[in-house]
């Protein structure tokens, strides 16, 4: 897809020029190509760390270690070298206070409606006893302890830098390539297999696509942190609330009214968060800027 010459390479990303003329002087060029070939580098840094250093620095180590370098401190660094007007990223939303609830509302009720995607998953292609006992082993806690460090490890850090490298560097490089659209499903794709998780695998690139559109109507990454954080942290206490037997058998599904009721609050509120993002102003470097309206075909 051309891209339109009248806008500055930040807003053909979706995001304001942070750094004027200047920045857009000096720009080297970051698009969806390098973005995929990032994220193939990623993938394969996480699968060197999980292997090497699982023995001495654990599971969480490792995963922490993951989230930290290769997705804050790499594409930080490749934010920079790039001048992808990456403080943008970080920009406070100018979003209506209902925003917020309502954005609460659609991911809390997405985590309900989706549980019974994991268990059709499971009926036609069952989950392994070692894949069990892995999500018993490393995804359950036993004591509220535990589960507070678990909501650090699986929600706080992932919902961070997990978010600065698919909605903000990833994404931001295919809009450049191939519109808004494209940007939103691709990332979110890449986003669900990266988790490598079969059985997630719908709920994930759904979550993944929910959180870029945020981020195109938003043209900040914080509300989807925010969000992040709220589902895996909401998805833990869930699995806690179950016992610590919850793995020990294979899972079960919730009452289908639940689902039902649960994807239509979701729908509500998703369409609710669609009205109350239209018509929002674009910040640039934390304050408000005179709109501008990207071409046609580069809106969503």
């Amino acid at each position: 897809m051309n891209k339109d010459p009248s806008l500055p390479n930040d807003r053909q990303a979706g995001f304001p020029a942070a750094g004027g003329d200047e920045l857009s002087d000096r720009r080297i060029s970051w698009d969806g190509g390098r973005a995929i070939l990032y994220f193939i580098l990623a993938a394969f840094s996480s699968l060197l760390i999980s292997v090497f250093l699982l023995g001495p620095l654990g599971f969480h180590g490792s995963v922490i270690l993951t989230e930290i370098l290769v997705f804050g401190v790499i594409p930080m660094a490749l934010g920079v070298i790039f001048a992808t007007g990456w403080r943008q990223w970080f920009a406070r939303p100018q979003v209506h206070p209902s925003f917020w609830p309502w954005a609460l509302v659609a991911v809390l009720s997405f985590v309900v409606a989706q549980s019974n995607v994991l268990v059709l998953f499971d009926r036609v292609y069952p989950i392994p006893s070692s894949q069990l006992e892995f999500f018993r082993k490393y995804l359950s806690a036993q004591t509220p302890s535990g589960l507070f460090g678990m909501i650090c490890v699986a929600a706080v850090v992932p919902a961070l830098f997990e978010e600065v490298a698919f909605r903000g560097l990833i994404q931001g490089g295919l809009r450049l390539s191939y519109g808004p659209r494209h940007a939103i499903v691709w990332s979110g794709l890449l986003f669900a297999l990266l988790h490598m998780n079969p059985w997630n695998f719908i709920s994930l690139w759904s979550l993944g696509c929910f959180l870029g559109y945020v981020t195109e109507r938003t043209s900040s990454i914080r509300p989807a942190i925010f969000l992040h954080l709220v589902n895996n942290t909401f998805a833990l206490v869930l699995l806690y609330a179950q016992g610590k037997d919850r793995w020990d058998s294979r899972p079960e599904f919730i009452a289908w009214y639940w689902t039902v009721c649960a994807g239509l609050v979701m729908i509500l509120a998703i369409w609710k968060v669609h009205r109350l993002t239209e018509n929002r102003p674009r910040p640039a470097d934390g304050g408000p800027v005179e709109s501008v309206d990207p071409p046609a075909d580069r809106t969503i």
